[in-house]
């Protein structure tokens, strides 16, 4: 009788430990639920800031995981978590809307935390996007947009959804955000992307 009833409680703390953990990794340490589970697209979104030298650090390691895994679509999410950040925010949303994402992206961290020069203000910002080829009037056009205002808005709401207090923060398929600090290391994260998105 014994016996049977040893079995019967390992099996039910193998049940009540598979319902907080998802492969190798536990629920509420290693990862947190933020969202319904819905069926969507593989995807793994990046709440990050040009100001976050850990995101700036991070940048290698999100070009290796678009390489790694082609299936899987990579979006960074803008997020400001302290005022001096906003700017960045509306930087990275205007260079989506004016077509040069690809240029400002990566020459904005690299203007930060290579060349040390932050930006000073909207005019520093500006001469920024001129400089990439963007007209004046188009810039203004964009910047003063209703389209920016709501764009940057969204993002806010969008990281207060998923309580996201720091950065970098991955989410993966709007769902699974990752503690990357826990998880120690590159290949950890990786490893957890791979499987809360099933590519």
């Amino acid at each position: 009788m014994k016996k049977y009833y040893l079995l019967f409680t390992m099996l039910i703390l193998s049940v009540l430990q598979s319902a907080s953990a998802k492969g190798n990794f536990e629920k509420g340490k290693d990862y947190q639920v933020t969202g319904p589970n819905v069926n969507s697209e593989p995807m793994v979104e990046e709440f990050f800031n040009y100001a976050c030298s850990a995101c700036y650090s991070i940048e290698g390691f999100m070009t290796e995981i678009k390489s790694d895994y082609p299936n899987l679509k990579v979006k960074p999410v803008p997020i400001e978590l302290r005022p001096s950040w906003k700017i960045y925010v509306k930087a990275y949303f205007l260079g989506e809307k004016l077509g040069v994402l690809d240029q400002s992206h990566s020459q904005i961290f690299h203007r930060i935390h290579v060349e040390k020069k932050p930006f000073r203000g909207e005019k520093d910002m500006k001469e920024f996007f001129i400089a990439l080829g963007v007209s004046e009037k188009k810039y203004d056009e964009v910047n003063n947009s209703f389209w920016l205002k709501n764009k940057v808005k969204q993002s806010k709401l969008y990281a207060q959804h998923h309580r996201v207090g720091v950065s970098p923060t991955l989410l993966v398929n709007q769902r699974y955000k990752l503690n990357n600090q826990n998880l120690g290391s590159y290949q950890r994260i990786k490893e957890a992307i791979k499987e809360f998105s099933g590519s």
